[in-house]
């Protein structure tokens, strides 16, 4: 295997293979000593504009939100109106 001009290289397809890759994919080095361990980058590509909601608060809202739904602790609103005055109310 060589290192072209623009520190690019070409990975053989029996490595490719072997690790399920396919082009597109992530991977990483990871140093050790003065060797070098290719590892595949294995997450889910998010939209950097949706980033936001799997940040762990977010999530954290989610879940409460879903056993919220599971329990029947919320209520129903026939319009915006009702909506409103129910926010603004005191109780």
């Amino acid at each position: 295997m060589k290192i072209s001009a623009k520190r690019q290289i070409s990975l053989p397809k029996k490595i490719m293979a072997a690790l399920n890759l396919k082009p597109g994919d992530e991977i990483e080095f990871q140093l050790k000593g003065d060797s070098a361990r290719l590892v595949p980058i294995r997450t889910i590509k998010v939209p950097r504009e949706q980033a936001w909601f799997w940040t762990p608060e977010w999530q954290t809202k989610e879940m409460e939100a879903e056993e919220d739904l599971r329990s029947g602790e919320y209520k129903d609103f026939e319009n915006v109106k009702d909506l409103l005055k129910d926010l603004h109310s005191e109780d």
